[in-house]
């Protein structure tokens, strides 16, 4: 590998860390990347891991020292997604990825619709009449997802954090990235035990994420939750529209 294609290795692990803390579809960058690389796409799946694991782990820890994340919100949220990432990494679900890739457009381009018409929603915490146990099992299916493609997730975890938990976007935002961070650790390390890693370009991405994921947390920090809601719009619609391209090609 010559200096040019490791520097835009850590390039593009710079862009996806940036925008999975901010809002999501990082991975939409890095895995397609990957297999350019000439990774089969299920080590490029596994390898990108390594890459979002470090990103999370220092966006988590700049969250947590502005206090924006609790370890009872953690552990509420974080433990059916460690479940649901189980199923998923294991190859629980068996679905085409045509089919799969049509519905999440589908769904994130809803969830777009919904940051430019209902500001409020994003921007305030409130109450809301769901369950805690309804809020569990959206977390265990979202962690299915999650263990199985990664691309995307955080997308539908933030939708289901402000949506069904009524959180405001920033404090859903840090409760997402520690969430990630939770079950990448679990889904990785299935992924290693198979030999599904590829350590190098696996750490020459992981430098790069980490510097995103940092400087993504700094900037969702300072920025607050109306910039969030605005980048999150820009971002979730880009991905809807490259999925539902790929799908009809």
């Amino acid at each position: 590998m010559t200096i040019l294609s490791a520097g835009l290795v850590i390039g593009v692990g710079f862009c996806s860390g940036f925008l999975n803390v901010l809002a999501g579809g990082g991975s939409l960058l890095s895995i397609p990347l990957l297999v350019f690389m000439g990774l089969d796409v299920s080590v490029a799946n596994a390898t990108n891991r390594v890459g979002v694991l470090f990103q999370n782990v220092v966006a988590a820890h700049q969250f947590h020292k502005k206090s924006l994340v609790t370890v009872e919100d953690s552990a509420f949220f974080g433990l059916p997604a460690m479940a649901g990432a189980l199923v998923g990494t294991f190859g629980a679900v068996n679905l085409d990825e045509r089919y799969l890739s049509v519905a999440v457009a589908i769904l994130i381009t809803a969830m777009a619709v919904l940051l430019l018409v209902k500001p409020d929603m994003w921007e305030r915490e409130r109450e809301v009449p769901v369950s805690k146990w309804i809020i569990a099992v959206f977390m265990f299916i979202i962690g299915i997802y999650g263990g199985f493609v990664q691309a995307g997730v955080g997308f539908f975890l933030l939708w289901a954090i402000v949506g069904a938990a009524g959180k405001d976007l920033l404090h859903a935002n840090a409760l997402k990235v520690v969430i990630v961070a939770l079950f990448t650790t679990l889904s990785l390390a299935i992924f290693l035990y198979h030999g599904l890693v590829d350590f190098y370009l696996g750490t020459l991405l992981a430098i790069g994420n980490f510097v995103g994921g940092a400087m993504g947390a700094r900037f969702a920090i300072l920025k607050g939750n109306r910039w969030l809601r605005w980048i999150l719009s820009i971002v979730v619609t880009a991905s809807a529209v490259q999925m539902l391209v790929n799908v009809l090609r």
